[in-house]
């Protein structure tokens, strides 16, 4: 059955299967119980958490689905290596341990975005079309009530659709919902809409004068110094 977890616990929540699932996913993460482990039995989970197996079972569910772990049917639930197996799925469970922000997770979220977003910006400035163009030009220019988070949302969204691959608008979409919660943080500051509002013009101008190049360092520049500030502010 492979080791003891001692540090499992009981619980107290409303949604149980909900803590189970931060427990294991916690002690897999960190390496408290290794790949390859084979997990307790439903029965033994249940009488060490006071929970009835129905409730295991759900959270094991969910572990599955995160590529945590694998349920062997009629032999047991074994840990998988989540660096080997692990997905897009994976990412909101990494940058959130015992319910709070991983900075290190949060900073390597902040590099990948660096390095594919300035790349979609590349693509779109080849690939926009007009009518992508007169989308961003109106979000840019024609006054709104949109705040500022949802307007930058909105043409990084429009620039990864322009791009021409399906893919950066997906993966972007990962990113943002990620860091929903840290876009209204960011934007309260005066100084960083100030800063966005003139990218917002700068990189309008590179997608309509369809200047690569000029589209990805601007990009980059913007990522570069809005991660440094997120980071700021949340240390």
């Amino acid at each position: 059955m492979g080791k003891n977890i001692p540090l499992l616990k009981p619980l107290n929540k409303t949604k149980l299967y909900e803590e189970i699932v931060e427990q294991l996913k916690n002690r897999i993460i960190n390496r408290d119980i290794v790949p390859g482990e084979k997990l307790p039995a439903e029965r033994t989970l249940a009488l060490m958490l006071n929970v009835n197996r129905s409730t295991v079972r759900e959270a094991l569910g969910r572990l599955e689905s995160m590529d945590l772990v694998e349920i062997r049917h009629g032999e047991g639930v074994y840990v998988k290596d989540y660096l080997e197996s692990g997905s897009l799925e994976l990412v909101k469970e990494l940058l959130f341990k015992n319910n709070a922000l991983d900075l290190d997770v949060f900073k390597n979220l902040m590099d990948l975005r660096e390095l594919l977003v300035p790349e979609m910006a590349y693509c779109a400035a080849q690939n926009r079309t007009a009518k992508e163009l007169k989308n961003i030009e109106r979000l840019v220019f024609d006054t709104n009530d949109k705040s500022m988070d949802e307007r930058d949302m909105r043409l990084h969204n429009i620039i990864a659709r322009a791009s021409g691959n399906v893919l950066y608008v997906v993966l972007l979409n990962a990113f943002t919902s990620q860091m929903n919660d840290y876009y209204e943080l960011y934007f309260s500051d005066p100084e960083n809409r100030a800063k966005t509002i003139v990218f917002h013009k700068d990189i309008y101008q590179a997608l309509k004068n369809r200047e690569p190049d000029k589209a990805k360092q601007i990009m980059k520049d913007i990522l570069k110094s809005a991660g440094e500030k997120a980071v700021a502010m949340l240390s």
